[in-house]
């Protein structure tokens, strides 16, 4: 099952929101945190997202779109190379030459991850 958790920002999202502040109209941005917090504690970037979230989904998603190799994929940020060698021993929506059944063509169009 999923779940968020409360984390402070980077400093480079930080920059990006305030800067979203008077952007079309009128606007200002109250920080609502110390600048000791945002220089010590914040970190100057963010994780990229495929880093923290599984990755059933996106295997899913590529092998949907005939992307056999996903392992050799060119991501801008790539997953853990172990990940996704686990994703795709664990999909139950693959058949033994690791493409699609009939079952993982069918949750390749719904928009949750496989694991459900």
């Amino acid at each position: 099952m999923e779940s968020y958790e409360v984390q402070w920002i980077s400093k480079a999202s930080a920059a990006q929101r305030a800067g979203r502040a008077g952007r079309t109209g009128p606007g200002h941005c109250y920080r609502l945190y110390s600048s000791a917090v945002f220089s010590n504690i914040f970190p100057d970037f963010s994780c990229a997202e495929i880093s923290k979230v599984p990755v059933e989904g996106v295997v899913l998603l590529m092998k949907s779109m005939n992307i056999d190799k996903v392992a050799n994929f060119p991501f801008p940020t790539p997953p853990e190379a172990t990940a996704l060698v686990e994703a795709e021993c664990c999909l139950k929506a693959l058949d033994s030459n690791g493409g699609l059944t009939t079952l993982g063509k069918a949750m390749a169009h719904y928009p949750m991850s496989p694991c459900y």
